[in-house]
């Protein structure tokens, strides 16, 4: 079995991510799709990391067979940002325990825009494949909506819009 794994804050949830996500369904046979980051982090103005989780379970509601949808609370874990080697093994312990699936009980495809997590992540799980995808071919950036969502309102998630126009964060 072939198992896909994206992860991210959503904050909000876009055509990149969307993108890696659409592409992982497609080389797998599952997908674990892990939320990350903590109640306060600089999401907490946008949307809120409960939030955040809430609305990408929403997303695969009818994928629940293909698609697990997991939590990583960094606060939860003790992590500072600094994503120490020591780090990254918490945060892959919590990813595979929070998704009920052990590391080596499949072939692991992780899909991501940033090549320091390929190092890090391959120095821990050195028989899964990484998959560097170019940011450039997907300009999106959650920096960039965030500082004006109304202008990027094309490039936000459908059911994450629908929160942001609920909310009025949508500016």
């Amino acid at each position: 079995m072939n198992i896909g794994i994206v992860f991210g804050c959503f904050i909000p949830m876009h055509k990149g991510h969307e993108s890696l996500i659409k592409r992982a369904l497609e080389e797998n046979d599952k997908l674990i799709l892990a939320v990350c980051g903590y109640q306060t982090d600089r999401g907490r103005d946008f949307i809120d990391f409960e939030t955040r989780f809430r609305l990408v379970k929403e997303m695969f509601a009818n994928d629940k067979d293909r698609v697990i949808v997991v939590k990583i609370d960094d606060k939860k874990l003790g992590l500072d940002g600094t994503f120490t080697h020591e780090n990254w093994v918490l945060w892959g312990d919590e990813l595979f325990g929070n998704a009920n699936i052990s590391p080596d009980s499949a072939h692991f495809n992780w899909y991501t825009g940033e090549a320091p997590y390929v190092d890090k992540l391959g120095e821990i799980y050195p028989d899964h494949t990484f998959n560097l995808v170019d940011r450039q071919i997907i300009k999106t950036s959650g920096t960039e909506i965030r500082s004006n969502p109304k202008a990027h309102a094309d490039e936000i998630n459908r059911i994450f819009l629908n929160y942001l126009e609920s909310t009025g964060k949508l500016k």
